[in-house]
């Protein structure tokens, strides 16, 4: 079922109920016999200075649609608009164009750099594409991301071994940034950082949208670290968004019963408050083969017979609150979770 997203004047980034299906092949002949769904029919935006923050547990879908929104994955349908331009339908040379515009910062910050480059020219090799012959340009502008990202200028000369996990994000960070991008999606870019750390890359991303205004699609599985930095907040599960809304509001009063059953799992640093825990049964369907309906409803505490038959839309039941849910009402009301 297809789910139209009303496109305000402000949207930088509009997704339109993209899907990403991967082929299982089988026997000699290596035929399709079945699909992987690991992005269904998924919609919404992202604004002009806001990070939009994409949550949920491994595996439902979101560095997919990160990735596919980059065309770093072919979509097997719907749409991605930036500022107007169907990114689908780009050519080579006006893609090549919009990529000064949508940058990447990967998850893991050892492989994600080239370990025989050093970091100057892992920095300005993008510039060099992008058609800046001048090497004083590109070391000027190497030696003003260095700064940005809180590194030294004599780093530039040095290789990516020679960094700590801390050090090489911030290498990613001003790799992204040298191209002067307005979009940038951050794929789990703390993850696999240490606890100390995470804090200080988290604070210089939100540092450096400050200072340079561009939009984050911020990819994370820790709802802590996303409650930090996002504006707006999708939930995903199992390839589809169940709840998109404000960051105040999905952490103050959740609607969607799989968002309830996250957020309940966030420890508390008081340890005088105690928050019921709500723990899910079962496992994770597979996306090769899907449950019917709502795709929560074989682990959902509070299913009902409609759940296994119709699937939810993406409704909005409060101002800037969208919820996938049979069970929530127009006034924002949802049947209490039983832990």
């Amino acid at each position: 079922m297809t789910v139209s997203v009303p496109v305000a004047q402000k949207d930088m980034l509009v997704v339109q109920n993209l899907k990403t299906y991967f082929p299982v092949r089988a026997g000699v002949f290596q035929r399709v016999v079945a699909h992987v769904k690991a992005v269904d029919d998924v919609s919404f935006t992202v604004r002009e200075g806001e990070t939009f923050g994409l949550v949920g547990e491994s595996g439902c879908g979101k560095t997919t649609v990160s990735r596919t929104i980059l065309r770093l994955i072919p979509a097997t349908g719907g749409s991605v608009f930036f500022d107007g331009q169907d990114v689908f339908n780009l050519r080579s040379n006006e893609l090549k164009a919009l990529r000064r515009n949508m940058q990447i910062v990967f998850q893991d910050p050892y492989s994600s750099l080239d370990p025989r480059m050093p970091v100057g020219d892992i920095i300005s090799e993008g510039l060099l594409i992008h058609g800046m012959k001048d090497s004083k340009q590109r070391n000027a502008i190497v030696q003003e991301m260095l700064d940005k990202v809180g590194l030294n200028p004599y780093h530039a000369h040095r290789y990516p071994h020679e960094f700590s996990g801390g050090q090489r994000q911030r290498i990613g960070i001003a790799r992204a940034l040298s191209l002067n991008p307005r979009f940038i999606v951050c794929d789990e870019p703390v993850s696999a950082l240490d606890v100390s750390i995470q804090s200080q890359i988290l604070n210089l991303l939100k540092a450096l949208q400050r200072e340079f205004g561009f939009s984050y699609l911020f990819v994370a599985h820790d709802l802590s670290v996303v409650e930090h930095i996002s504006d707006r907040v999708g939930v995903m599960y199992l390839g589809k968004l169940v709840e998109v809304t404000t960051r105040e509001s999905l952490y103050e009063e959740p609607l969607h019963p799989y968002t309830q059953a996250l957020l309940s799992a966030i420890p508390t640093p008081n340890p005088r408050r105690r928050r019921e825990r709500i723990v899910l049964k079962g496992e994770v369907p597979s996306p090769l083969n899907p449950p019917t309906g709502c795709r929560f409803h074989p682990r959902c505490p509070i299913a009902k017979e409609i759940c296994s038959q119709e699937i939810p839309v993406l409704e909005e039941k409060r101002p800037e609150h969208y919820v996938a849910c049979h069970l929530v009402d127009v006034v924002g009301k949802s049947t209490p979770v039983v832990g």
